[in-house]
């Protein structure tokens, strides 16, 4: 699968992470951790826009190279989460929406699919924002880990 970053604090707040004037932030998979396994292939990318509806909740559409080396997108919606007041630029993200491009003997890859190449994807992240750059660390199901690296505009 793949995933996103964020960027936003709550009103009030003062960090280093940038606030509402910052609705897009654009990322690219930095690298990809595939456990060991054969069948995974495929030179890995990752490219992504998110808006940022506010602090919280987001969109975004994520296109990449899944580990089996096949043109895959994720259109999804999540919501960030800053659970430590004390380090407010320390980020959880969740994200969920459709996914499409897990073909052939790899469709059944998400446990929730459908139509020969489409699925439900899940993808939990924990990032940091340093002003308009941010730095994230999705999990991968039980298959990798995508580390991540952003900016807001």
């Amino acid at each position: 699968m793949l995933l996103f970053g964020a960027s936003g604090v709550r009103s009030g707040e003062v960090s280093d992470t940038p606030g509402n004037e910052y609705r897009w932030y654009a990322q690219a998979g930095a690298y990809v951790h595939w456990r060991n396994d054969d069948d995974f292939k495929g030179v890995p990318w990752f490219a992504g826009i998110e808006y940022h509806l506010d602090d919280e909740w987001f969109a975004g559409l994520s296109l990449f190279n899944n580990s089996f080396g096949q043109f895959s997108q994720y259109l999804y919606l999540g919501k960030t989460f800053h659970p430590w007041d004390s380090y407010p630029a320390i980020r959880i993200k969740l994200s969920a929406g459709v996914a499409h491009g897990y073909k052939g003997e790899h469709y059944d890859t998400l446990p929730v699919h459908w139509g020969g190449s489409w699925g439900l994807g899940i993808v939990p992240a924990i990032g940091y924002q340093k002003g308009r750059t941010g730095y994230d660390l999705a999990v991968l199901g039980v298959g990798g880990l995508l580390f991540l690296v952003g900016y807001s505009f």
